[in-house]
């Protein structure tokens, strides 16, 4: 009888150790080398690689899905999965260096991000619905630099009369907190039919430079946007009002509490450590890090600097 060594698969070895497959094969290995166990994949039918690669010089912008689909609508029997390895065989896929073009944009955005408090507001509108009384409003304004929860009154219109009305309550609030505003705030608004009325302009010239975002771009007013969400989540989800003034009380509660208590994720101190509440930031006056997108704009900034001094040497 002979005796043979036992035969140990890698795959094998890899689950008693508790390693992904993917890990060793794709990791492990150097790109050129990575491969999937078992049989080597079918090559692509030539035409298909040419109109991929034609289709996604044509579209820079796009990913290997979008590419796909295009090439259908086009009539070639193009997968996913083939758009993908053509392109990423090619260098296509979105690993790219931001054109001069995408660097001019961004440095551009920097210059209107606020460095402070009181430099930009945003306002806006949620509805909230109180049993036997259909249907109300919860007006918001806060301070895009600290987050900080200027007003969140409930009303039963958003006409401009009332939408003015939050909006000196929250202007009486920051005086108060911080002094008289040295610097004429950005407010920004959606285009609902408060933020348009002639009366509304009229109020606010004087006191805002006011901006709407364009029509249908909600993201525009991402901040607030979001904000109405955590509003919903940990308030207005949680129990039923019992006439407006109970809601009025509980929107005082959650506002006092989003301020003072919870701590934001996009509030780090500047030297490191847990994220800090709008309260610290707004009325004690403590330094926030730039947050990663708005480093990569400050980066920009300093990029297209350092371009128009090579030109101007």
């Amino acid at each position: 009888m002979v005796n043979r060594e036992p035969i140990i698969r890698i795959t094998g070895v890899l689950d008693a150790l508790s390693i992904a497959h993917s890990s060793w094969y794709h990791k492990s290995l150097p790109r050129s080398q990575r491969k999937r166990p078992g049989p080597a994949a079918k090559p692509i039918d030539e035409q298909i690689v040419r109109v991929v690669i034609l289709t996604a010089e044509l579209y820079p912008w796009y990913g290997y899905k979008k590419i796909a689909v295009i090439c259908r609508h086009a009539g070639h029997k193009v997968k996913n999965r083939h758009a993908y390895r053509v392109m990423d065989e090619h260098g296509l896929l979105h690993r790219r260096r931001p054109s001069s073009a995408e660097i001019y944009q961004a440095a551009k955005l920097f210059e209107l991000l606020p460095k402070g408090p009181n430099e930009l507001w945003q306002m806006d509108v949620t509805y909230v619905h109180i049993p036997g009384y259909g249907w109300w409003y919860a007006i918001t304004v806060i301070d895009y630099y600290s987050r900080y929860l200027l007003a969140c009154h409930l009303t039963n219109s958003y006409c401009a009369l009332e939408v003015t009305a939050v909006l000196d309550m929250a202007r009486s609030r920051a005086e108060r907190i911080c002094g008289p505003l040295e610097k004429t705030p950005f407010l920004v608004t959606d285009n609902g039919p408060s933020f348009i009325a002639k009366r509304f302009h009229e109020h606010i010239k004087d006191l805002y430079s006011h901006v709407r975002i364009r029509y249908r771009t909600p993201t525009q007013l991402g901040l607030l946007e979001r904000f109405h969400r955590t509003l919903k989540e940990e308030e207005v989800y949680w129990r039923l009002y019992d006439n407006p003034d109970h809601g009025r009380k509980c929107l005082e509660e959650f506002r006092i509490r989003y301020n003072t208590i919870r701590p934001h994720w996009a509030l780090i101190p500047q030297q490191g450590g847990d994220p800090m509440t709008p309260h610290d930031v707004y009325v004690e006056g403590k330094a926030t890090a730039i947050p990663k997108w708005q480093c990569w704009a400050k980066a920009a900034k300093a990029k297209l600097d350092e371009l128009m001094t090579e030109e101007a040497a």
